[in-house]
């Protein structure tokens, strides 16, 4: 099947909001750089789309990284990636609005412009013939700059809010106007989380390490990490539903944004916070919508399982005759309630992530669950006949030792005792899946200081607990590859020499190993170099709301184990610095 043929194929069979070009206004793409089943599962991505599409001086719309055979077929032709449902080119687009999530698509998105015709680099592009280029997501968020010699724009922070206010900005500044650029990044002065990279400069020392970063006096010293006050005035829910996504028949709703449970490894824990919820009510709201497409609902979330009135809700929803769905859930606060909606809506399988086999390990990484209260979610969840438990565990931690490796098989293995001893009692017997990834340190983390585990440490722990593991009966062994892990911390601590490192590695038809041969070792070895107390950041450029002290000392804590309780209900705390204030008296 053609490409074109596809995309048409693809927008014929999805439904829900109706996309309605406008005639002349601003032409966007909102692009994905990963493939249309990945993209279309994304809640941000959604809501962007929606909101642009609501204006009525923008045309917005998608497009996504082709297919593994659709770019093989596709060789080096131009109109490999074209944008749905029009099938336009990107180079006749006035923007592409790049949505990155993950750090492993960023070679994707260098390869969609390279293969469009349109230079990665912005100071090879020119204003008013070639697209703008704007970048956006969680990723970027976190540390921008990687991708920041690509953007004329980037987004720090949750850019519901954002993206409107720039759009306004745009307006009055026509974009194919050669010299519209710099009023249109005057116009922009002042908004929050609005970040411009021409405008800031980075030196680095004779070691590669960042030694001063200097911006136009125009422009702020730092880009404030921007967030959304009130989940229920834009709700992120599946806009478009299509049947070519892995859940093609369920209504996804953000319920929640953020969490307080202070993870030290977990980076949308600090960047997302606080932790907001929506209302009852909005939810409900939500349920009712997507009622008309599905009566699967599938509750999304970083910590569902910590919504306020999860009892209520659940009640609220299966009265409403619907199937309930969830994303992981923390084995220390699971409900009856919810528990037995999950069986009644036919849930086969449920999702644990214990993160670390050992207590001392959950204690180091500040996840404060006890053995039993994962052997308990595990005898919860087989009680109410989910036969099929999903246990995720992270290998490489910090201050981690071969005893929390044993930790973690005996674990397991004390898991699979608790399941065989069920399905005797039931007559039957579901299966484990162990998923093992390797930890990537990340930026405005306690742990953004601690050196990576270096490939072949990573690849002897994963084979270490496969072996252990293997050949136990229904029991399947998944993992990450450690090769693509290290790429990953590369990036995510990364600096704007890493924008060179991807274009050398697109040059290279993908081949990492020689781009980062040549790169030298200061850019090779970034990963696996333990970070000072003092040291200039690439990502201090955002202000993520939590202080570098705060983070420094959950970093010396950790190495003790010593826990750190999780957010109050109320804002009085100031422990962290995101919701302001002094934090005397909560250390």
């Amino acid at each position: 099947m053609r490409f074109e043929e596809k995309i048409k194929k693809r927008f014929a069979s999805e439904y829900g909001e109706i996309w309605k070009p406008v005639k002349g206004g601003i032409r966007a793409a909102l692009v994905y750089p990963n493939t249309y089943s990945v993209g279309m599962s994304n809640l941000g991505f959604q809501t962007i789309y929606h909101i642009l599409n609501q204006r009525d001086d923008v045309t917005c719309e998608r497009v996504f990284l082709p297919d593994r055979e659709e770019r093989e077929k596709a060789g080096g032709r131009e109109d490999f990636c074209r944008s749905i449902p029009s099938g336009r080119r990107l180079r006749t687009f006035d923007i592409l609005a790049f949505s990155v999530s993950f750090e492993l698509d960023y070679l994707h998105l260098v390869e969609i412009l390279q293969k469009n015709k349109i230079h990665p680099l912005r100071n090879r592009r020119k204003y008013g013939r070639d697209p703008m280029v704007w970048i956006g997501g969680v990723a970027l968020s976190i540390n921008p700059e990687p991708l920041a010699d690509f953007a004329d724009v980037m987004f720090i922070g949750e850019a519901e809010e954002m993206i409107l206010e720039v759009m306004d900005a745009l307006a009055g500044n026509p974009v194919r106007d050669p010299a519209g650029f710099k009023r249109f990044s005057e116009a922009c002065l002042g908004l929050e989380g609005v970040y411009f990279p021409h405008a800031y400069a980075f030196h680095y020392d004779s070691l590669g390490r960042v030694a001063k970063i200097e911006h136009d006096p125009d422009f702020p010293p730092r880009i404030k990490r921007r967030w959304a006050g009130d989940l229920d005035r834009l709700p992120a829910v599946s806009r478009v539903m299509t049947p070519d996504t892995e859940l093609n028949d369920m209504f996804l709703i953000e319920l929640s944004r953020g969490c307080g449970r202070h993870c030290r490894f977990c980076a949308a824990g600090y960047i997302y916070r606080p932790p907001r919820f929506r209302s009852l009510d909005g939810v409900m709201k939500s349920v009712r919508e997507g009622l008309y497409y599905t009566d699967r609902i599938g509750l999304v979330g970083a910590a569902v399982s910590d919504y306020p009135r999860l009892a209520d809700l659940v009640r609220e929803i299966r009265a409403c005759g619907a199937r309930i769905s969830v994303s992981s859930l923390r084995a220390d606060s699971l409900i009856p309630e919810l528990m037995s909606a999950l069986a009644e809506s036919g849930h086969k399988t449920i999702s644990l992530a214990p993160e670390g086999g050992s207590r001392r390990m959950r204690e180091i990484m500040n996840k404060g669950i006890d053995e039993q209260d994962i052997l308990n979610a595990c005898r919860m969840a087989l009680g109410y006949r989910i036969l099929n438990l999903k246990l995720y565990f992270m290998v490489g931690l910090p201050f981690e030792e071969n005893e929390d490796i044993e930790a973690l098989v005996d674990l397991v293995l004390k898991i699979k005792e608790i399941q065989r001893q069920a399905g005797r009692e039931q007559g039957r017997i579901g299966g484990i899946t162990v998923s093992l990834n390797s930890f990537v340190p990340k930026p405005h983390t306690p742990f953004q200081w601690f050196p990576m585990n270096k490939k072949d440490a990573l690849t002897k722990k994963i084979g270490y607990i496969k072996k252990r593991l293997n050949g136990k009966g229904n029991m399947t062994v998944i993992q990450d590859l450690p090769k693509w892990s290290v790429i990953q911390g590369l990036l995510s601590r990364g600096d704007r020499r890493a924008g060179a490192l991807l274009i050398s590695v697109a040059g290279r038809s993908g081949n990492w190993a020689q781009a980062l041969k040549e790169a030298g070792p200061d850019l090779a070895g970034s990963p696996f170099r333990e970070r000072e107390k003092d040291e200039i950041f690439p990502w201090d450029i955002v202000e993520p709301g939590c202080r570098r002290e705060y983070l420094y000392r959950e970093y010396q804590r950790s190495a003790s184990g010593r826990l750190t309780p999780a957010c109050p209900d109320d804002s009085a705390c100031h422990r962290c610095g995101v919701c302001g204030g002094s934090e005397e008296g909560h250390g």
